[in-house]
């Protein structure tokens, strides 16, 4: 039986580009089912930013992410590593903002 891989989209403040993508940061990032849901919420968040004075939107990215195929084995690495240990492929979609 072939185990399944899955698409997810999310998105980041750009940031270093030397940085690791999937470092634990402290912070979680969100996943999204389609392109469609993670673009609207990037621009969501980023029309409440521009409504600040202070704020500064900054540059975001629309990621794609496709996963290893998913076992109990994969599960595992995924709670113990992390998101990029389970990663297949990655790659930037959008770039948004200034």
């Amino acid at each position: 039986m072939t185990q399944q891989s899955f698409v997810f989209y999310t998105s980041r403040l750009q940031g270093d580009p030397g940085e690791d993508r999937w470092a634990y940061t402290g912070i979680p990032d969100i996943f999204y089912h389609t392109y469609e849901e993670a673009h609207a919420d990037v621009m969501a968040m980023l029309k409440d930013i521009e409504a600040e004075p202070d704020e500064t939107p900054g540059v975001h990215l629309i990621e794609r992410i496709e996963t290893l195929p998913m076992t109990k084995d994969t599960l595992l690495v995924l709670l113990n590593e992390g998101m990029g240990a389970v990663l297949k492929s990655y790659e930037i979609v959008e770039t948004v903002g200034s």
